[in-house]
C-alpha cells in the first residue's frame, strides 16, 4: 500500500471523509481544493463559477445536508451528487474513480435509491441501479468461485480417504498422484489437457484446501 503522503493531491484529497461546496467545485476543476478563489486560473474560471452555484442548490433543496455551502458534508454524499458535473477533460481520475465509488456505496444502502434521486435526479438513480446490478453479479461470482473450490476440496479429501495408500489421508492428499491419474485418465477418454497441468493442478486443490481449512477452523 503506497503511503499516504506519497499521494498525489487528488488521490490525498478523494480519501477525504467530509469536503465543502468550494472543495468540491475546485477538485472538479482540476485544482487544488485549498486554493482561494482570486487564485483560481482564468481559463478554469468559467468552469468553477458553473460548478459552485449548482452544488449549492442541491445542498440547499436536497434534504440531506445540514449547514451551507461552507459547512463541511459528508464526503460519499458531495461526491455522489458530482458524478453527473465530472467533465472528461478538467476532472482528475481519482476524483472521477471517487465520484462513481460513492454512486455504488450509496445504491447498495437500504435507502439509497432515496438518496440518488435526491442528489440527481433519475440519472443518478439510474446509475445507482445499474452499479449494484453490477456489484451483485460480482458478489455471486465470488460465491459460485468459493463453492466450487469447497466442492472441489471435499472430493480430494474424499478421494483420499476412501482409496488411501497413495492418494494420502484426509488431512495430506498426495497432490502428485491425483495429477497423475488425471492426466492418464484424460489420456484414455481422449480429453484434452489443457489446465491439468502440474501447477494448474496444485494451485487449484490448494487453493481448496486452503479454503477448506479456513472454514474448519474460523467459521464455526
Amino acid at each position: 500500500m503506497v503511503s499516504f503522503i506519497k499521494l498525489g493531491i487528488f488521490e490525498r484529497e478523494a480519501k477525504t471523509p467530509a469536503l465543502n461546496t468550494k472543495q468540491l467545485s475546485l477538485l472538479l476543476c482540476g485544482l487544488n481544493p485549498d486554493l482561494r478563489t482570486e487564485e483560481i486560473p482564468s481559463d478554469k474560471k468559467l468552469a468553477y463559477d458553473i460548478y459552485h452555484p449548482y452544488i449549492g442548490k442541491i445542498i440547499k433543496t436536497s434534504g440531506l445536508f445540514g449547514g451551507g455551502n461552507s459547512q463541511l458534508h459528508n464526503a460519499d454524499h458531495m461526491f455522489a451528487l458530482a458524478y453527473l458535473l465530472v467533465d472528461e477533460e478538467l476532472t482528475p481520475q481519482p476524483i472521477k474513480d471517487r465520484c462513481l465509488k460513492a454512486v455504488a456505496t450509496i445504491a447498495n444502502k437500504n435507502n439509497g435509491k432515496e438518496i440518488l434521486s435526491k442528489l440527481g435526479g433519475e440519472e443518478l438513480l439510474a446509475k445507482g441501479v445499474e452499479l449494484s446490478k453490477n456489484q451483485r453479479g460480482m458478489h455471486r461470482k465470488e460465491d459460485e468461485k468459493a463453492n466450487t473450490e469447497v466442492l472441489l476440496g471435499l472430493l480430494v479429501k474424499l478421494l483420499a480417504k476412501k482409496v488411501g495408500h497413495s492418494y494420502g489421508t484426509v488431512e495430506k492428499p498426495q497432490i502428485s498422484t491425483i495429477h497423475n491419474d488425471l492426466c492418464k485418465l484424460a489420456d484414455e477418454k481422449g480429453i484434452p489437457l489443457n489446465g491439468l497441468s502440474r501447477s494448474t493442478i496444485y494451485k487449484k486443490i490448494g487453493d481448496s484446501n486452503n479454503c477448506i481449512d479456513y472454514l474448519i477452523n474460523y467459521i464455526k
